[in-house]
């Protein structure tokens, strides 16, 4: 069976047709597309594609990495990519879980041309090769301005960038306004954010979780 039969799960009809295209010029098989990861697992266990390319958000229901692990208890050796406009999986969702061994993880923004995609595919397929050979290769890690923080610091950045106030957010994660204070300190110092008195510290954290996550700031 080709090593390159790729399975594309993306819930945007236009994304998901561009890249299906892009990857057939450049010589992939495109056995299945999917916009649902319950659809992309019955797709999964009849076609078996070598490599799974997947969208992180795929609206309501399973995430992009729940439907990855998914994947692999169908086939234990099939490559994972995400491509997603969030430079880091965990600005999804709290408690998202840790992205399979191997997974290979673009970012939509910081893509050029589809050769890094199909760079991504090739090296995925080489990742599925040695978990068929019981090796463990090594977990691709986002490698951008948000893989600094840890997952405290991510979650109260989500929160600032939905306007609560450190009260509020010390009421829902039951702790005190100083231990907020602090955290929101910490960020600001991990990410090297400019101290402005003129600028408001929380916009422009908001701005920068908005940038993050590669969707554009409410108004």
């Amino acid at each position: 069976m080709p090593e390159n039969r790729i399975i594309v799960v993306e819930d945007d009809t236009f994304t998901r047709s561009t890249v299906c295209a892009a990857l057939k010029l450049h010589g992939f098989v495109v056995v299945a597309e999917s916009e649902s990861a319950s659809a992309a697992l019955e797709l999964t266990s009849k076609l078996l594609p070598s490599v799974a390319l997947l969208d992180l958000d795929l609206g309501k229901g399973p995430t992009g990495v729940d439907l990855a692990h998914g994947l692999r208890k169908i086939k234990h050796d099939i490559g994972i990519v995400f491509l997603t406009s969030y430079d880091d999986p965990r600005l999804l969702r709290q408690n998202l879980p840790a992205l399979p061994l191997g997974s290979q993880y673009l970012v939509k923004k910081s893509i050029t041309d589809i050769l890094t995609v199909t760079r991504a595919i090739r090296k995925a397929q080489r990742v599925g090769q040695e978990l068929n050979r019981t090796s463990t290769p090594a977990r691709s890690i986002p490698g951008n301005q948000s893989s600094i923080l840890s997952s405290v610091q991510i979650e109260t950045l989500r929160l600032v960038s939905e306007g609560l106030t450190n009260s509020e957010i010390a009421k829902l994660r039951d702790i005190s306004e100083k231990s907020v204070e602090q955290t929101i300190n910490r960020i600001v110092k991990a990410l090297e954010l400019p101290k402005n008195p003129s600028h408001n510290q929380r916009v422009h954290l908001a701005r920068v979780f908005f940038r993050m996550s590669g969707a554009p700031p409410s108004e």
